[in-house]
């Protein structure tokens, strides 16, 4: 039963990866993806995070996180957004086309789990 267990789990994890694919940027890296996670969550717990924070919670290199968090500020994704009068303080923040996306995303593999038609 092990075995079945153990094929049933990295089934369900090709599906995730395959409804992760289309939805969200940049392919292979899941180090975007962990940024717009931990970016999304926070926002949305109302604990926004500065870039310092988010370096702190990734398990990636300085270089990886910066670099991709430029490419998501760039094309949309993430927001860096000011807090008020203080410059040196930028929290990120999650744009409705992330919430779009993990919609995409959970729609997809809610549709690969239902039981097929008989």
């Amino acid at each position: 039963m092990e075995r079945q267990e153990a094929l049933a789990d990295a089934r369900l994890t090709e599906r995730l990866r395959e409804a992760l694919s289309p939805a969200l940027p940049y392919g292979a890296s899941l180090i975007p993806l962990d940024i717009l996670v931990v970016v999304s969550i926070a926002h949305h717990l109302n604990q926004p995070l500065s870039v310092k924070q988010l370096l702190a919670v990734l398990p990636y290199s300085v270089t990886g996180i910066r670099y991709n968090l430029a490419q998501l500020v760039a094309d949309g994704w993430v927001i860096k957004s000011r807090k008020g009068d203080d410059r040196r303080q930028v929290h990120l923040l999650p744009t409705e086309q992330v919430a779009d996306a993990f919609a995409k995303v959970r729609a997809e593999l809610l549709k690969t789990m239902e039981p097929p038609l008989r």
